[in-house]
This record gives structure tokens, sequence and C-alpha cells, in this order.
């Protein structure tokens, strides 16, 4: 096991967009990563099923937009762990995993997911195994009461470790933009053009 700093950043990435790359280069630059393996869920706990993409392409879609940002090469990992597994994408299965290959792991959390860690599966494992990175969603950049004190209910009642990711917030959503899609609209500002083109050529969220 080694000391190299590796930060995980999961999620469903129906379709990337440039919040997701911005959230990207923002955990990677404040918590200082050595590696940073993004991955896209096989199977989402708490979410339905999203039509008109398959894991696969998701997984694609992620390639193809950090392709194109070669000079974070040396650090950035798309990995397909979670989808080699085919299961329920649970997150301490994932951490587990990856403490065999470094004790020092970071949790990219937005700020809905940070809001509910309790209702994760092994909850309590998902605090032993990583520090938890708190990154703003749009509309929460100024911290709330509900945040400060789900902070403090987590350090106290289970000795988790929070770090705080600044980023200017994107007010967009993948499911806005599938809407886009789905209607023929242009989503050049949201969507890398080669992803655009990926998911026109394959007619996805049709």
């Amino acid at each position: 096991m080694s000391d190299v700093k590796i930060g995980i950043y999961g999620g469903t990435f129906a379709p990337i967009h440039i919040g997701h790359i911005r959230s990207a280069f923002a955990f990677l630059t404040a918590c200082q990563l050595d590696k940073l393996f993004i991955m896209p869920n096989f199977i989402p706990p708490h979410k339905t099923a999203i039509t008109g993409d398959d894991p696969q392409s998701r997984l694609q879609m992620l390639k193809i937009a950090f392709s194109e940002l070669p000079f974070y090469d040396d650090k950035i990992i798309i990995s397909d762990f979670e989808l080699r597994n085919a299961e329920t994408s649970y997150t301490y299965k994932t951490l587990e995993h990856f403490k065999w290959i470094s004790k020092d792991l970071t949790l990219l959390c937005g700020t809905d997911n940070f809001l509910t860690l309790e209702k994760w599966k092994n909850f309590e494992r998902v605090f032993e195994l990583a520090t938890i990175a708190h990154i703003v969603r749009p509309n929460t950049f100024n911290e709330s009461d509900e945040i400060t004190a789900a902070k403090e209910k987590y350090i106290e009642k289970y000795n988790a470790k929070i770090v705080d990711v600044p980023m200017a917030p994107i007010d967009i959503s993948s499911t806005e933009l599938r809407e886009k899609i789905k209607l023929g609209e242009d989503t050049s500002l949201y969507i890398p053009h080669n992803v655009r083109t990926y998911i026109d050529k394959y007619n996805m969220y049709r």
C-alpha cells in the first residue's frame, strides 16, 4: 500500500458536461491529488435508470471529454472499475478496492450527496475509508445552516474527515441537457463538441 494521494469521483455522467469537468479539476487542485479516478456507476443507488444510454457509452463519453485535456493525462484516469463489477455501485465497495492501492483516499461529494451520506449503504465504512471532499452545487455556494450542521454531525458522531472544494457554481444539470438534446437544441456551452458528436451519432437521449 502506498502513500499516493488518490481521488475518487463517481457519478452517472449522463451525459458528461462542463460542470463535471470543472468539478474534476477543482477537486484535483484543491486536494493536491496524485491520481484522480473518474468512474461512471453501473447502477447508481437511489436513482432510477436513465433512458437513452448505457454504461459503456457513458464511459466512452468520459474518455472523449478528458482526451481533449492532455495536460492532465498523467493524473486523470477514466476507470471502468464499477462497470466491470456489473452490479449496483456501492461507494464503500469501491473505496475498499482502492484502499489496497493507497491508504490516502479522498471521495468527491456534491451537496446533494453530502447531505444524504447517512442513507448510503455502509456509510460509516465510507467515513472510515476516505476523506470526504465537499464541492458546492449551484445555488449553494454560500454554506447553508443545513450543510454546516451535517458537517458538524459527521465529524462529531462518525469522526469523519471533511475538506471543502471551492468552485464557482454552474447552473446546469444532466437532466436539463438530456431534454435539450431530445429537442435538438444547442448544448455547445455545456457539452464538449466531440461528446455531442458522439451523442448525435448514436442518437442518444432522443
